[in-house]
């Protein structure tokens, strides 16, 4: 197949599965625990145990979207069930369907009903597509979208590891530019920073308002900042159900005759 003629996702739809994959309101996050690790693997080793306490996730959040191309607002339906399946769909205002998509191992399918068209392929054809962000495997990617995002082990050193300014929150310098912020209590990130070599910011995830579901702390809010275009996405939870049982057929995908398919 030549890959020059495939279509694009249009700019709405393509902005709303970069939701998906990155990513003010009652009282704020706090721990009262004292900062003893002095660690960093440490600190990863409970940041991975405590994201392995989640098997299945079921929840819906209002999708906001502010770009240089204009501003989305809508909703999202996110079935997640570990280590390797997640579905997902995407409305707009008035309950219009934008997208739903379907993850399993390294196989995607991605529906558009208003473009007619199902596009498939791996994780990898997907990336050099631009339909998916570039360097991320499906673990990390369901769990940015989730709040229960793991760093690599193997980039630091126990020097990267300090505590932030404010004395409740470890940081970490993860090298080439990346930070992280670590609250205690999980323990679980609740921001990532990445800089290019220059200083200048280039993306920011962040994780606010956790709230402890079934031994698993997860936020209210998710929100991703890039800045190389201009971009913010935010994930605002309304419903989030954890660690229960799937019914069958959870990740089916309902998908006319007639709708024409691109593999990537």
């Amino acid at each position: 197949m030549d890959h020059r003629c495939v279509k694009r996702i249009p700019v709405a739809l393509a902005l709303s599965l970069t939701a998906v994959f990155f990513i003010d309101c009652g009282s704020p996050f706090r721990s009262r625990e004292p900062l003893l690790i002095t660690s960093p693997f440490v600190l990863f080793e409970g940041i991975e145990s405590h994201a392995s306490r989640l098997q299945t996730f079921q929840g819906r959040a209002r999708l906001s979207v502010n770009s240089e191309q204009g501003a989305f607002q809508g909703s999202i339906k996110i079935s997640v069930k570990m280590p390797d399946s997640l579905w997902m769909k995407v409305e707009g205002p008035l309950g219009v369907d934008i997208a739903t998509g379907r993850f399993a191992a390294d196989h995607v399918v991605l529906y558009s009903p208003w473009e007619n068209t199902v596009y498939e392929g791996t994780f990898q054809s997907m990336r050099d597509h631009a339909l998916l962000p570039v360097d991320m495997g499906f673990s990390n990617m369901a769990l940015s979208i989730l709040g229960l995002l793991i760093p690599d082990y193997w980039t630091v050193d126990d020097s990267s590891l300090s505590v932030s300014s404010d004395s409740r929150k470890y940081m970490v310098d993860l090298g080439y530019g990346e930070y992280i912020w670590v609250e205690p209590r999980g323990p679980v990130i609740s921001r990532w920073e990445k800089k290019d070599n220059g200083g200048e910011t280039l993306w920011v995830w962040e994780a606010k308002e956790f709230r402890k579901r079934k031994g698993i702390q997860l936020p209210q809010i998710i929100r991703m900042t890039t800045y190389q275009p201009r971009q913010r996405v935010t994930l605002v939870y309304e419903s989030i159900k954890t660690n229960r049982p799937m019914r069958d057929g959870w990740c089916r995908m309902k998908i006319p005759e007639g709708v024409e398919t691109i593999e990537l």
